[in-house]
């Protein structure tokens, strides 16, 4: 106690000295704790469930498509078996639109199946949970999830006992789930979730029975049993499952349902749960971490920096203490006290940062979609917990020891003779251009890792895409949804292409049956006709269902043939119209038009048409086959209107039109084309411009650093100086002695950092895009950048040196 009193009087005699190294503690240490908190939340913390360790999932990989986990309901119920697994339960998702209370839109439904909430649980925050009952008794009952709750019924706890229309059936709402309840999700939740026995009332004319839908299944390890022994069992049974599924189907052919056989299934943990940003941000957030990390040790440097030279101007102090009898292990103990009362303020000021920009960092977050490409909300639980806490406990205490430490030893360690005879040792000196060395080092390897985030998000933005993305506007539609029939939507379709392409303003109008640049798309396998598919043909190219305008719309040009037609339809073989890169890898060096594809009992396309590249599922993707086929009638259609100025003016013009035809049909999306390309590049910008910001900061630091020892260095050598100017040195001997001491440090430290950056820049290889990971651009740039720094910083204590008059440097001695 002693220790802190003395230290709060000292720290409150140099205000400013306290609040700037508070200050910048702050910053590293609310970087740290908001970047971690995220990481926390995504990567590490467990799912809100019961006894989450237990819980496993079914999943597989499927080439060209990735991770699949929706399985056969024959899988599902004969896993009801299990000696490995139990508490089996599942669900499906499936769009559907709320036609009550209005506004109507659509809706993300989940069925469930019977125990899905008591395996898990989790229970109500209002009202009650689904039950075996309710599946039992075919209940037309809804739970919702709390973020639909607090949306479209501004979270009154009086909608327990309400109901709600999905597709003109009534529904009674039942309860509310708390927010931290996503399933066995971490980061998205549907709105809503009934019984499995319910589905059958919402009548979908493709799906009328509920053991028709495939279901994402999740199961809990029997005690006693491993991972790999629930592995080796629920292998068998869903192989056998489905194989006698599969055999069950008319006129399958025995290459399909080997192909299907081949990709097996796995049990994977779902401790943590699933989720689509960990897929998606895992490694950025891994990245941004190591950043922060290292921006809190740059700071830390720069802080010990302050204290040794703080250290060396009470050196008198010191001397006095240790000659009336304190120890020097006493000394180091009231040093490492002011560092770790600094380092407490630091953690408050970082605590209150890291409070503001998590939930800034959570807005900052991309839209996510699943492989529907349906838009998901996200319901992400950034609240600390016991981990953050004792997260930011432990960055407080090491910054207290790293920054603290260096100083408290070389304080304790002043000599009594020396300061009798007013001599300066150059020790202090070294330790603090070891210190400059090493944060021009920490920055050299920030500023080269935000340059290459940095020139490939410039790369990936740089793409042509291949259509014009600044004068579209889509519109998406879902008629089946509200329970239109084929026919229905069709006619739906035609009306509203009629009413806007007369609106003013519109170039051109067409639709698709797949919008762009939403991270998924339809694949089909396809080879010419008269040769057989291989495994490598699996899914090797895109389709998209088209109206005859489409490629006038989107800006996209015929290289060879004729487009589409309306008079195409019913034709066989099918007409359609190919992409350069489809017609460069089947028939690479004869004439595509004219050619066929596929093998009956397939359909057989001809195709008629050469259609410039565009990029289909985002900016990453390469340009890839992709076949243009006339809109067939289905559930949902993508409507894109060109337009001669301004897209965003025919939003509303075009909602009045579909309102006129169907006042109770809404557009379940409306995007720009322009937003969804920056969307398409959204995560590598989030990444760049963080590690950007870490690094510009840390340049910043360096530039203090720097700065700071020269300028207590020439304070320190103002009579060597003036004696150096009496004798004959010119203002640029004194100037270029000053600056080549800051140029040895800075140096040893670029080089330092480039030869980390080079060794450790292999490892974000999948962040980049178009550059290699040791790219000499963003090594250089950094290091230009960081001579840059250096030489401002250095250009004030040089040209201080320069002016030093020698009569007042001897009279000063």
């Amino acid at each position: 106690m002693a220790d802190l009193r003395y230290a709060i009087r000292i720290l409150a005699k140099s205000p400013g000295f306290t609040l700037a190294v508070a200050c910048l503690l702050a910053i590293g240490i609310g970087a740290n704790a908001a970047i971690f908190t995220a990481l926390n939340a995504i990567l590490l913390r467990q799912l809100p469930v019961k006894q989450p360790e237990q819980l496993v999932r079914m999943a597989q990989t499927v080439p060209r498509i990735g991770v699949v986990t929706t399985f056969r309901r024959e899988f599902f119920d004969a896993l009801q078996n299990s000696k490995t697994v139990t508490g089996v339960i599942g669900d499906a998702e499936w769009p559907v639109a709320m036609d009550d209370p209005k506004p109507a839109e659509q809706v993300r439904l989940h069925v469930v199946t019977a125990r899905f909430f008591d395996e898990l649980g989790v229970p109500a925050l209002h009202g009650r949970t689904l039950t075996n009952a309710d599946d039992r008794d075919h209940a037309s009952v809804a739970v919702l999830s709390y973020a639909f709750w607090k949306r479209r019924f501004a979270g009154d706890p009086a909608v327990v006992g309400q109901n709600l229309s999905l597709r003109g059936h009534r529904f009674t709402i039942v309860g509310v789930m708390p927010a931290t309840f996503n399933g066995v999700t971490v980061d998205t939740a549907p709105d809503l979730r009934i019984p499995f026995s319910a589905f059958a009332d919402l009548q979908f004319a493709d799906v009328r029975r509920p053991d028709q839908l495939d279901l994402e299944i999740a199961a809990r390890l029997r005690p006693g049993v491993s991972l790999e022994q629930a592995q080796a069992e629920c292998f068998n049974i869903w192989h056998t499952a489905t194989e006698q599924s599969l055999r069950r189907e008319p006129n399958l052919p025995e290459d399909v349902i080997q192909t299907e056989l081949s990709r097996g299934v796995r049990v994977e943990s779902l401790e943590r749960g699933a989720s689509v940003l960990r897929d998606r941000f895992g490694l950025a957030l891994q990245l941004l971490a190591g950043s922060a990390a290292l921006l809190l040790l740059l700071m830390c440097s720069n802080v010990a920096g302050l204290l040794l030279a703080r250290g060396a101007a009470r050196r008198d102090e010191i001397a006095v203490r240790l000659a009336l009898g304190a120890s020097r292990i006493r000394i180091v103990r009231q040093m490492l006290t002011e560092s770790a009362l600094l380092a407490a303020l630091g953690a408050l000021g970082g605590w209150l940062l890291a409070s503001l920009a998590t939930p800034l960092l959570a807005r900052a977050l991309p839209p996510m979609r699943d492989r529907a490409t349906t838009q998901l909300a996200l319901s992400l639980d950034l609240a600390p917990d016991h981990r953050v806490l004792l997260f930011a406990i432990a960055v407080s205490a090491a910054t207290a020891l790293l920054f603290g430490l260096a100083p408290a030893l070389a304080a304790s360690g002043v000599s009594l003779d020396n300061v009798l005879r007013s001599a300066r040792s150059t020790k202090g000196n070294r330790n603090r251009a070891l210190l400059v060395v090493f944060q021009v080092a920490l920055c050299t390897l920030l500023l080269a890792g935000a340059g290459l985030l940095v020139r490939s998000f410039r790369q990936l933005s740089a793409i042509d895409t291949g259509f014009d993305s600044d004068h579209i506007v889509t519109f998406t539609a879902a008629p089946g949804i509200s329970g239109y029939t084929a026919d229905q939507s069709e006619k739906l379709r035609r009306a509203l292409l009629d009413r806007v392409r007369s609106l003013p303003g519109v170039a051109a109008v067409a639709t698709a049956s797949r919008a762009l640049m939403r991270g998924s798309g339809v694949k089909m396998t396809i080879v010419p006709t008269g040769r057989k598919a291989t495994d490598a043909d699996f899914l090797n190219t895109s389709l998209n269902a088209i109206s005859p305008e489409y490629f006038d719309t989107m800006g996209m040009h015929l290289i060879g043939g004729r487009a589409l037609r309306e008079t195409d339809k019913g034709v066989r073989p099918i007409p359609v119209v190919v992409n350069r890169a489809f017609a460069e890898q089947f028939f690479p060096r004869e004439d595509p038009l004219g050619r066929k594809l596929g093998n009956p009992p397939q359909l057989i396309y001809e195709i008629v048409g050469v259609v410039s590249d565009a990029k289909y599922r985002s900016l990453r993707e390469p340009m890839t086959p992709t076949l243009y086929n006339l809109n067939m009638s289905g559930d949902m259609f993508v409507l894109c209107v060109r337009a001669r100025n301004n897209p965003e003016a025919l939003i509303q013009p075009v909602r009045r039109e579909l309102a006129a035809l169907d006042p109770a049909l809404p557009f379940i999306e409306i995007h720009p084309l322009a937003e969804e390309v920056e969307a398409s590049a959204a995560p590598e910008r989030l990444t760049a411009t963080l590690a950007s910001s870490f690094a510009v900061l840390a340049a910043l630091l360096v530039a203090v650093g720097i700065y700071g020892l020269l300028a207590y260095g020439v304070a320190r050598r103002h009579r060597e100086i003036g004696i150096r100017i009496a004798i004959g040195a010119r203002s640029l001997d004194i100037g270029w002695m000053i600056g080549r001491q800051a140029l040895a440090m800075v140096a040893t430290g670029i080089v330092a950092g480039l030869a980390v950056t080079a060794t450790t820049a292999p490892a974000i290889r999948a962040l980049l895009y178009g550059i290699a990971p040791v790219d000499t651009a963003s090594l250089f740039g950094a290091a230009a950048f960081v001579l840059a720094v250096s030489a401002l910083a250095t250009a004030i204590p040089a040209a201080r040196a320069t002016r030093v008059q020698p009569a007042s440097a001897l009279r000063d001695d």
